[in-house]
């Protein structure tokens, strides 16, 4: 990658964008972060001086184009979302908007450029309930709105791509943690509540996820900047490989942090996209990619618990 060359990064200020910039960053990219007027910086603070900020909002094409005209862009990392959290996303308008609308927008904008590499980001949700680890060419079936405008950009993307020669794919996250990791998502309302000592509502033990650490989410969205053009068009899963119930999951906090607290299973209501199996089948990620996941989820759990502890002033 030209390092002469800026990348862009939707979503710049959220969880993974955030952790993304960081790591582009220290390698020594021109970085310059797309965020809507008001966006909340908070997990960008450190490095605000080191990238370029520009305004902008996704719906909005004209907003888009008119940001983004004078940016010698080398490649684009989409991650802005409207988002779903325990079944809940904003009204179905915005979903739509944000979701679909917003990458519409943002690959028309770029359609004159030459740019190296787009990565879209999409959901393991796209797939709906499956009994058997999720490839890629399996039929998807959304059960709710957010994964079905999820599925659309992938899908768009892919026509896109086979239509206009261009570098861009889709990778499917399955459940990512990690430092800066929001409150209200799982893995940090457990660890939080386990280092206070408080109850922990849950839905159900046998319930699973495919957890995947940030920095080795990082770690694939870097390879691709390199790998787009070759595999232009294609979507890819990006998980462990490993099916976790939130049983193993709790059991494992509350030992590394000797918690006292109590587990209140099903005082949280299941959700339509909860499965007794959820994994990623990552043959065709890693037969495409030299990346593997380096951290086992004990030690991203670790490295998570430490950073809630460092950075959460109730602890």
């Amino acid at each position: 990658m030209n390092k002469n060359k800026t990348i862009l990064i939707t979503g710049a200020s959220g969880f993974i964008g955030s952790n993304l910039a960081r790591r582009l960053v220290k390698d020594g990219h021109k970085v310059c972060a797309l965020l809507r007027e008001g966006s909340d910086t908070w997990r960008i603070k450190d490095i605000l001086p080191d990238i370029n900020i520009i305004h902008a909002d996704l719906i909005d094409s004209n907003s888009i184009k008119t940001a983004t005209k004078n940016l010698d862009v080398g490649g684009v990392f989409h991650l802005a979302v409207s988002t779903i959290q325990s079944g809940i996303t904003a009204s179905d308008e915005e979903v739509i908007k944000t979701n679909l609308l917003g990458t519409v927008n943002l690959i028309n904008a770029f359609s004159e450029s030459d740019y190296g590499f787009f990565v879209n980001t999409g959901s393991f949700l796209e797939y709906g309930p499956k009994e058997k680890p999720v490839k890629e060419s399996d039929i998807c079936d959304p059960q709710e709105l957010y994964s079905i405008t999820k599925l659309a950009t992938a899908k768009f993307g892919q026509v896109k791509a086979r239509e206009n020669n261009k570098p861009i794919i889709t990778f499917r996250f399955f459940t990512p943690y990690g430092p800066f990791v929001q409150p209200g998502r799982l893995i940090y309302e457990v660890i939080s509540r386990a280092l206070k000592n408080e109850k922990i509502e849950l839905t159900g033990p046998s319930v699973t996820r495919d957890f995947i650490f940030v920095d080795d989410i990082v770690d694939l969205y870097i390879e691709a900047m390199d790998k787009a053009r070759e595999h232009s068009g294609e979507i890819f899963n990006a998980g462990s490989g490993k099916a976790v119930s939130i049983k193993e999951l709790v059991e494992y906090v509350l030992k590394t942090t000797k918690s006292k607290s109590e587990l209140f299973w099903g005082e949280r209501k299941v959700l339509a996209y909860d499965s007794d199996l959820w994994q990623a089948d990552m043959n065709k990620t890693h037969a495409s990619f030299a990346w593997r996941p380096k951290h086992t989820l004990e030690q991203g759990i670790e490295k998570t618990i430490n950073w809630i502890k460092e950075n959460n002033k109730n602890i």
